[in-house]
């Protein structure tokens, strides 16, 4: 699944970089569903937290603070560091944080979802949505794993029913906002809570169907992968198509999740294994680059090259700086306190001082 997550994080950056495009063809209205990844990211986590998980939740063996602290390692460093380093930035440009003590202090704990709080670097708000999701995922994981079939076909049907409603809703203009691209470009609260909840309930529900076997020798197969693929892509390049692009995406991931066939060798190959891993950082990184993607823009249009191809050479530089950027600090700042807090659990507790 490390391949998958680096390909989410690209189109999320590449959606930023172009927010100002008016979709007129199929390419154009592709990259503009680009938040759909997020969509993505919080299926995969679902599914990848039950697999990780799910044994111990049925031994009686899951320990939420162990849990809690693996959580912790793997986000919050680099959230911490991408979180300041906006509230530096907005410091020098305009001596303020531009937002209240309490914002300040909800990004600080990363609990700014459950407020309509802004997050300091705007991408993170679904990390604060997926640090919501961990809180409760001993309950939500007892709905998905340990109930009977009934009740896990009634919880899937209601997290789907939740995403129908929102894309319902926002088509009809009852939701949204004026920049939204889309009908599930819902990037605030409560209904960042719900695409999250959500999409991490379903996870967890294919996982449970990956676990019992049901459809795994389909999926497994390449033709059915390839047209699995070619959904995803041909609903995203229509318009007004959130849902079916949400189902599409489901079916994504219960495809990855058979670990063979050409969609584990075209997503475990080198470049998407890198981006990969520094998904993270490419997308906690990525925003505060569009000023740069404009400024490069500007000097390929002075140097006398066509606008499309101007877009694309300061997108596609802007991409490479960031991603280097993630890769150093990954290997040189991520990793080593991702280590250095797991650590903690395994330190073994002062022994009391002797009266």
């Amino acid at each position: 699944m490390t391949g998958i997550r680096g390909a989410a994080a690209l189109f999320v950056m590449l959606y930023h970089f172009h927010l100002k495009m008016i979709a007129t063809g199929p390419l154009s209205t592709m990259l503009l569903h680009g938040y759909l990844a997020v969509d993505l990211f919080f299926i995969l986590s679902g599914f990848v937290m039950a697999h990780v998980y799910g044994q111990a939740l049925e031994a009686g063996t899951f320990r939420q603070r162990s849990f809690l602290l693996h959580r912790l390692a793997r986000v919050y460093p680099l959230y911490l560091l991408a979180t300041l380093a906006c509230l530096v930035l907005a410091l020098g440009r305009s001596g303020s944080p531009g937002a209240p003590l309490s914002a300040l202090a909800a990004n600080l704990v990363m609990l700014q979802a459950l407020g309509n709080w802004p997050s300091m670097d705007p991408p993170a708000w679904s990390v604060s949505t997926e640090m919501v999701a961990y809180l409760l995922f001993p309950v939500i994981a007892m709905a998905c794993l340990r109930s009977s079939r009934r009740t896990a076909l009634i919880t899937g049907a209601a997290a789907l029913l939740a995403v129908l409603a929102m894309t319902f809703a926002a088509s009809r203009h009852y939701i949204g906002a004026p920049v939204a691209k889309g009908e599930l470009d819902l990037f605030f609260s409560p209904y960042t809570l719900v695409r999250c909840l959500a999409g991490f309930t379903i996870g967890q529900l294919l996982h449970r169907l990956y676990r019992n076997g049901v459809l795994n020798q389909v999926l497994s197969g390449n033709l059915i992968q390839c047209a699995v693929l070619l959904m995803v892509l041909a609903t995203m390049a229509q318009a007004l198509s959130d849902f079916p692009a949400y189902l599409a995406l489901i079916a994504l991931i219960a495809t990855l999740a058979q670990d063979r066939g050409v969609m584990k060798r075209l997503f475990a190959s080198p470049p998407f294994m890198l981006l990969g891993k520094v998904s993270f950082g490419i997308y906690l990184l990525h925003f505060q680059a569009i000023g740069l993607v404009e400024r490069l823009r500007t000097a390929a249009l002075h140097r006398g090259l066509s606008a499309d191809a101007s877009d694309w050479i300061a997108s596609l530089t802007a991409c490479a700086m960031v991603i280097a950027l993630a890769w150093v600090l990954h290997r040189g700042f991520e990793s080593p306190l991702r280590r250095m807090i797991r650590r903690l659990e395994a330190r073994p507790a002062t022994p009391a001082l002797a009266r």
